[in-house]
């Protein structure tokens, strides 16, 4: 009977010391993932700032020629506008100048130059010289025109009469 108890309290305590040993593998096992997993986040927190190092210095580095780009298109817009106003200026001379002219040159010879551009499908340029022109040499050359061109013409003239000085 004392083998029995003897029997049954080694195989007890060898059950319950492998039962503690399999606890004792399972918490060294986790101790070492817990390590691998603060190892790994290490590896994973330093991978991020250098990217994130990175990224700032693209960032800043696109900025920088965002920048630039910007001014440079600032600059293209100043010199446009310049050369736009030194345009208009050159235009409104050579107008003025072939006002002139027009103005000096017999009705008949004026009247056939304007058809030619008409006949060319230049009627808005036909309007703009006749608009600049004194009314007395306008109607002159309205009567000399087809009806439909001095109706076309003359509608023209009068909606650009009509309309309030900041439009023209």
């Amino acid at each position: 009977m004392i083998k029995f108890i003897y029997f049954i309290c080694l195989t007890f305590l060898t059950f319950n010391f492998s039962h503690l040993e399999a606890v004792v593998m399972e918490e060294g096992e986790f101790v070492k993932q817990k390590k691998e997993l603060v190892k790994l986040k290490k590896e994973l927190d330093e991978f991020y700032n250098i990217k994130e190092d990175e990224y700032n210095k693209n960032q800043s580095s696109l900025d920088s020629v965002s920048i630039k780009i910007q001014k440079q298109l600032d600059e293209i817009k100043l010199v446009k506008k310049q050369n736009q106003e030194i345009l208009d200026e050159i235009e409104q001379k050579i107008v003025s100048k072939a006002i002139k002219l027009y103005s000096k040159m017999k009705p008949k010879l004026v009247k056939a130059i304007l058809q030619k551009k008409i006949d060319d499908g230049d009627i808005n340029d036909v309007f703009d010289i006749m608009v600049r022109l004194k009314d007395k040499r306008v109607m002159k050359l309205l009567k000399m025109f087809d009806t439909k061109t001095s109706t076309q013409l003359m509608n023209m003239i009068s909606e650009y009469k009509n309309k309030p000085k900041e439009e023209k």
